[in-house]
C-alpha cells in the first residue's frame, strides 16, 4: 500500500512505505510449492498492495495455511508467496519481525509488547529510509507522526535541536495485559501492529498446541514404559515394585534405568538373592531371565523325580550360589533316586558303613549342592563295590572300594570279580597256611590285585604256592582245578 501521506516530500515518499500488508507465520521454508502459481519477480512491483516484491522464498506449508484462511493462489501468487516467517514477499523487511525478534515482544504470559515490536520497527524502518537517501531530520519527523504515541526514539540517531526537529525521547509503555495507548498512531501503523499481533498470537498457540502434544506424547511413552517392566517384574514375582516403576517412569527415567533402580531395592535382592552369594564367590551375576530359567529347570528335574520336598526356594538358591548347572543337577538326582533311593538297601546300608550317610538323609547329601558330585559319585561307587564283595562273603575295605571306583569297576564287574576271588582265595589261603613260612602268602588283597589290576606279582604268588602242593603229593593241585583262568568269566 503507498504511503497515505500525499504532502510528504516526494524524496522521501519514495524511498520509505511502512508496510502495512503483514502476513501470519505458515511453516518452515522451502522451494515454489507444489500447485501453486508462480510469483511476482523480485523487484517488481505487486499489483495487489503497490509494494515491490524484495524476497522469493516460497514455504508450502505456510502458503496452505494462508489458502485455508481465505487467500487465493493468485492473491498470494502477486504479493511474490509468502516467506518462512510467515510474511508476503512484498512486504519490507522493515515491516518483518524476525523470530528472535519474535521471541523478544513475547511477554511471560503469551501477550505482546507492543511497545517493545514498535521500538525495533521503528528502527528498522529508519534504517531502511535512510539506506535508500532519506534525511534523517525528515525521516524522524515521519515516524513521529505515523506511530503517535508507540514512537520510540531511544534507538535512533538524536539530530541536534539546532536542525529544528524535536528531539525529545518518547518511551512508549505497555502493560502486562499487553494494552497500549494507541493514541496518535496512524491507521497504516496501527493495522501494521494488528497483523504482527496477530502473528505472535499465532506462533504463541501453535507453540503451545506442540508442547501440549509433546507433553501428552512423553506421558504416553513413560506410562507404556511403566507397564512393560511392571508386567516384566510380575513375571519375577516382584508386583509389589510396580508404584516404584511408575514413580521412576514419572521422573523421565528410560527403561534400562529403571530396570537398574530396581535392582538396588530389598524386594529385588531378596527375589534374587542367590546373586549375592554368587558376587561373594567370584561368580558371575545372572541376569532375571537367566536366574528364572536355571531355577525352571531345577524345578522340572526335581519334580519329574518326585523329589518335591527339594523343591523349595532354600535349595533351589543354594544350587544357582554354588553355580550348579541344570545338567549336574539332574546327574546329582539320578544318583541320589537311581542308585540310592530305589536300589538295593545293601547299598545304603554300606553308605552308611563306610561313610555314616544315613537312610534319612541320603537324598539331601547327594543333593547337597556344597558336596562334589563326583565326590558323591565315588562314594556311591564305592559303596556298590562293597555290596558285592559282602555278596560273597567278603568284605572289601573303604580305601579298596574307593579305588576300585576311582579306576572305573562298575557294580557289575565288581560283582564278577568277587565271585571270582570267592571262588580261589579259600584254596590259596589254604596252601599259604602251609608254605606260609617258605613262600609269600596269598590273601584277599593279592587275590583283589590279581583279578581287578592283573599284577603280575600277585599271580605269580598264587602259581608258586600251587606249584609247590603238586610238587609235594606228586599231582595236581586243587587250587588248579579252580584256576583263575578257568572260573573268572569276569576277569579284568
Amino acid at each position: 500500500m503507498a504511503n497515505p501521506d500525499r504532502e510528504f516530500d516526494a524524496r522521501n515518499s519514495a524511498v520509505y512505505k511502512p508496510a502495512v500488508n503483514v502476513g501470519t507465520p505458515f511453516g518452515q521454508a522451502g522451494s515454489l510449492p507444489p500447485g501453486a502459481i508462480a510469483g511476482t519477480p523480485v523487484g517488481t512491483q505487486s499489483t495487489v498492495s503497490g509494494l515491490t516484491v524484495t524476497g522469493s522464498e516460497r514455504n508450502a506449508a505456510k502458503e496452505k495455511e494462508a489458502l485455508d484462511l481465505g487467500y487465493s493462489q493468485q492473491y498470494i501468487a502477486s504479493r511474490g508467496g509468502i516467506n518462512s516467517q510467515g510474511y508476503f514477499n512484498d512486504t519490507p523487511l522493515s515491516g518483518q519481525l524476525t523470530a528472535s525478534e519474535q521471541q523478544q515482544v513475547r511477554l511471560p504470559n503469551g501477550n505482546t509488547d507492543t511497545a517493545a515490536m514498535a521500538r525495533i520497527l521503528i528502527n528498522k524502518q529508519y534504517n531502511e529510509a535512510i539506506a535508500k537517501g532519506g534525511i534523517p531530520q525528515l525521516v524522524i519527523q515521519k515516524l513521529k507522526s505515523e506511530w503517535g504515541n508507540l514512537y520510540d526514539s531511544s534507538g535512533l540517531p538524536q539530530p541536534k535541536v539546532s536542525e529544528g526537529v524535536d528531539t525529545t525521547i518518547v518511551n512508549a509503555g505497555t502493560t502486562t495485559t499487553g494494552t497500549t495507548n494507541m493514541g496518535g498512531v496512524s491507521p497504516a501503523v496501527q493495522a501494521q501492529i494488528a497483523a504482527l499481533q496477530s502473528q505472535l498470537n499465532a506462533q504463541q498457540t501453535q507453540m503451545q498446541t506442540q508442547a501440549a502434544a509433546t507433553a501428552a506424547a512423553e506421558t504416553t511413552k513413560r506410562e507404556s514404559v511403566a507397564k512393560i517392566i511392571t508386567a516384566r517384574f510380575a513375571q519375577y514375582g516382584l508386583e509389589t515394585l510396580g508404584a516404584k516403576v511408575l514413580e521412576l517412569a514419572k521422573q523421565g527415567y528410560n527403561e534400562d534405568t529403571i530396570t537398574l533402580e530396581l535392582q538396588n531395592t530389598d524386594e529385588y535382592k531378596i527375589r534374587f538373592a542367590a546373586n549375592q552369594e554368587r558376587l561373594k564367590k567370584g561368580l558371575s551375576v545372572l541376569t532375571p531371565a537367566e536366574y528364572l530359567s536355571v531355577e525352571d529347570a531345577y524345578r522340572q528335574t526335581l519334580r519329574a523325580y518326585g523329589l518335591t520336598q527339594f523343591d523349595n526356594d532354600a535349595y533351589v538358591r543354594q544350587f544357582i550360589a554354588n553355580d550348579v548347572s541344570p545338567t549336574e543337577l539332574s546327574n546329582r538326582v539320578v544318583t541320589a533316586v537311581q542308585r540310592v533311593q530305589n536300589a538295593d538297601p545293601a547299598v545304603a546300608q554300606t553308605l552308611r558303613d563306610y561313610y555314616g550317610i544315613g537312610q534319612t538323609d541320603m537324598v539331601a547329601y547327594v543333593l547337597d549342592p556344597n558336596q562334589k558330585l563326583q565326590e558323591i559319585q565315588r562314594k556311591v561307587a564305592a559303596s556298590e563295590i562293597g555290596v558285592a564283595a559282602r555278596r560273597q562273603g567278603l568284605e572289601a575295605g573303604v580305601s579298596v572300594a574307593e579305588q576300585l571306583a576311582a579306576q572305573g569297576v562298575t557294580q557289575a564287574e565288581a560283582q564278577k570279580g568277587y565271585a571270582t576271588i570267592a571262588d580261589i582265595l579259600p584254596t590259596a589261603q589254604k596252601l599259604s597256611d602251609i608254605y606260609g613260612t617258605t613262600l609269600d602268602g596269598y590273601g584277599q588283597a593279592e587275590a583283589e590285585q590279581e583279578v581287578f589290576n592283573q599284577l603280575a606279582s600277585a599271580q605269580r604268588k598264587r602259581q608258586t604256592l600251587t606249584s609247590r602242593e603238586i610238587a609235594s603229593f606228586g599231582g595236581s593241585s586243587g587250587m588248579a582245578k579252580s584256576s583263575l583262568k578257568q572260573s573268572s568269566g569276569g576277569q579284568i
